[in-house]
């Protein structure tokens, strides 16, 4: 296993989305890559044309998006960003394997908070969706809904449950 340290050059993937780059996006994966989704562990994204298809959503749907840090070892990296989704703020942790040309074989994202994994779920589930039909990104959405109220109610209760007892 290597040990990430931090490094001068910049990994292609950080260059790309930060030049809102598509074609450079997909060219930073091999060509039998993988994404593996923070939604849900049954959704990953295979290879170049389908690793297009929800880039060019993210590239889409994110604003403001910027990235805080950048680990790297030989085999493996992570890049950290922050942006805004349907105008709120989610953390994103993209943790990297790499090959021996460096280019991206494997890619699981993470997110945070969870009232913003909630939100990103139906936005970038409905975009994705509306690629195959009208039908398909609005039962998203609906389907969707309910948790985003859930994880904003409980976002805002939780902490007033947690806080006098800390």
């Amino acid at each position: 296993m290597s040990a990430l340290e931090e490094r001068s050059t910049t990994l292609p993937l950080r260059a790309a989305i930060e030049q809102r780059d598509h074609a450079a996006v997909v060219d930073a994966f091999a060509a039998n890559a993988v994404i593996r989704s923070p939604i849900t562990g049954a959704l990953t994204f295979a290879g170049h044309e389908q690793i297009g298809a929800v880039f060019r959503v993210i590239l889409d749907v994110f604003d403001d998006f910027h990235y805080t840090d950048e680990l790297r070892g030989d085999e493996t990296a992570v890049l950290l960003a922050s942006a805004r989704v349907d105008g709120t703020d989610v953390e994103i942790a993209d943790h990297m394997r790499l090959d021996e040309d460096g280019k991206i074989y494997e890619l699981t994202v993470f997110c945070r908070p969870l009232p913003a994994i909630a939100v990103a779920a139906s936005v970038l589930g409905a975009a994705l969706g509306q690629r195959s039909s009208p039908f398909r990104a609005r039962l998203i959405s609906v389907l969707v809904r309910p948790l985003i109220l859930m994880t904003r109610i409980g976002d805002r209760f939780a902490l007033r449950l947690v806080r006098p007892t800390l």
